[in-house]
């Protein structure tokens, strides 16, 4: 169907297209990537690479492989701001081809699934927006996915490297994300004598490898953690051996979002395969279809991890990035047994694109909307035309051969990841990016003016503006008695709402995310926030 280099030349041209999108219209996000980024910048400014900080503090929420990452790419290249965005693009891209690996393997008859798997994470938005997006889970789907690859040629082929590649997952899935790595791939191993076709293998010599490859990847992890402990001091050993492990299933128990929070967003988590009848008709089809191997495989990786990432309290859509293979899987070996695309088909990604471009217009417009986030009327009017364009472009390219039809959804893919990253957020201003407040307050360092911050800081200013100490964070009692202290000194306050900035007359401001941030120095403090202490409050 497929020659092979053409078809990798495909998917590598379709990320390095998110990858582009993304380096031309993001920004380091607050707060979750600006944090990252300052981590990594704190790794970077010590020259310890053993503990990270953050405010001065060891940093014990993560394991070190992303920083220590991102600091590779800083020593090879300078420090720089596009090398830890193309961090999770080779993982993603990396990902990908294992997925068509795995494939190849369970489905050795049809080579189908394999490609039809690899198109569909191609067409998935939320594949394409966290494989640019600076976080943890990208790194995790790679190392599940390798963990994966181990169990299958271990148990089809009797391949001994199969648990060397585990023990590589183990340990690269500690180092990046900690335990989560063993709920990815443990379900999938215990269900193995219920999905594997082979009936002759020793299952308890396999078992018991399998644990040796999981202790020899704890021993990886080991290798940073016990130096790292002695180093960063009690409480930060306390934190990675225990904090990251037992109090976190604990609390992750507490129930803050439903059980069914992922089924309730479903319509995001599946965009925009969920909204193509040809992929309704593959589901109704294959509950008339007997189990086969690749399917009873699908199902035991995914549906195990997806119930209990749906009792654990803690949810987020990345965190279901590693089953995604899983579910391409499912979908895939259903979609390879549909002979015909419909115009119906080919009707609903016109609808989707028109849908997502009608959608953005009326937020432009919506005069509410504006209010509440300013930074939307800044989108050029033109933006919501060009998925409505396209769409119609695509409709009159109707196709009814199946694997064109999975062509024509990645380019829809693509339109709209082109329409969120350049299209949108290049052109939300300061709203998220924050270089230039990060400037600012570089300009004050440089002056030694001391520096805070009303509310707890989560250093999304350190890497920006290239700080050398972080700012202090104040509590909302605390904000009057340091500027009293340091007569000299300048805060960065965020308001809910725009105040009078031009009555004010304060250092800098600028709308920021769905509010507004300044900086005050110490004496815009004391004639601004005394007289009103219900403006000057933590958010």
């Amino acid at each position: 169907m497929f020659k092979k280099n053409h078809f990798n030349a495909f998917v590598i041209l379709v990320t390095t297209l998110y990858l582009s999108f993304a380096l031309y219209g993001l920004h380091f996000y607050p707060i979750d990537e600006t944090r990252y980024m300052s981590v990594a910048w704190d790794m970077w400014l010590r020259g310890d690479y053993l503990v990270p900080h953050l405010n001065g503090l060891p940093y014990s929420h993560k394991p070190p492989l992303l920083f220590w990452l991102i600091n590779l790419g800083w020593h090879l290249f300078g420090v720089n701001d596009w090398w830890p965005r193309t961090i999770p693009f080779f993982f993603s891209l990396a990902s990908i081809f294992l997925v068509k690996k795995i494939a190849d393997k369970l489905w050795d008859k049809s080579k189908n699934i394999g490609y039809i798997s690899t198109l569909l994470l191609l067409a998935s938005s939320v594949w394409a927006v966290f494989s640019v997006v600076l976080m943890f889970d990208m790194m995790l789907t790679f190392f599940t996915c390798l963990g994966i690859f181990g169990i299958v040629i271990s148990l089809k082929e009797k391949n001994k490297n199969g648990f060397i590649f585990l023990a590589l997952a183990f340990g690269g899935g500690l180092l990046a994300k900690g335990p989560t790595i063993i709920l990815q791939i443990l379900p999938l191993a215990l269900l193995a004598p219920w999905w594997i076709k082979q009936k002759n293998i020793q299952w308890k010599s396999w078992y018991i490898s399998f644990a040796i490859a999981f202790l020899v990847g704890v021993g990886i992890l080991l290798s940073w953690a016990i130096p790292a402990g002695i180093s960063g001091g009690n409480q930060y050993q306390h934190d990675i051996f225990w904090g990251q492990t037992a109090n976190r299933m604990v609390n992750s128990f507490a129930h803050h979002r439903p059980q069914w929070w992922y089924l309730e967003i479903a319509p995001f988590i599946l965009f925009p395969l969920l909204f193509i009848p040809v992929f309704w008709r593959a589901a109704i089809q294959s509950s008339a279809k007997s189990l086969d191997e690749g399917f009873k495989f699908a199902l035991a990786w995914f549906l195990p991890v997806f119930v209990i990432f749906s009792l654990i309290s803690g949810k987020q859509i990345q965190y279901l990035l590693p089953i995604y293979p899983a579910l391409s899987f499912l979908i895939a070996s259903r979609y390879d047994d549909i002979k015909k695309i419909t115009s119906y088909d080919n009707l609903a990604i016109t609808l989707i694109l028109i849908a997502s471009g009608g959608a953005l217009y009326y937020l432009m417009t919506f005069h509410s909307v504006n209010i509440e986030v300013p930074w939307v009327k800044f989108i050029p009017i033109q933006i919501p035309f060009i998925p409505i364009v396209i769409g119609l472009i695509l409709l009159a390219w109707s196709v009814k051969d199946r694997f064109l039809f999975l062509w024509k959804l990645v380019i829809t893919n693509v339109v709209v990841i082109f329409m969120i990253f350049v299209g949108v957020i290049d052109h939300s201003g300061n709203a998220y990016d924050l270089r230039a407040i990060s400037r600012e307050l570089k300009n004050l360092e440089i002056q030694e003016i001391s520096l805070a911050y009303l509310g707890k800081y989560a250093g999304q200013f350190d890497f920006s503006g290239k700080l050398t100490k972080p700012l202090q964070s104040l509590s909302n009692s605390e904000l009057l008695d340091w500027a009293n202290s340091n007569p000299k000194g300048a805060a960065v306050v965020i308001f809910g709402h725009e105040p009078d900035f031009e009555k004010m007359k304060v250092l800098y401001h600028t709308f920021y995310r769905g509010g507004y941030i300044a900086i005050l120095s110490s004496r815009d403090i004391s004639r601004i926030c005394k007289p009103q202490p219900n403006l000057c409050v933590t958010n």
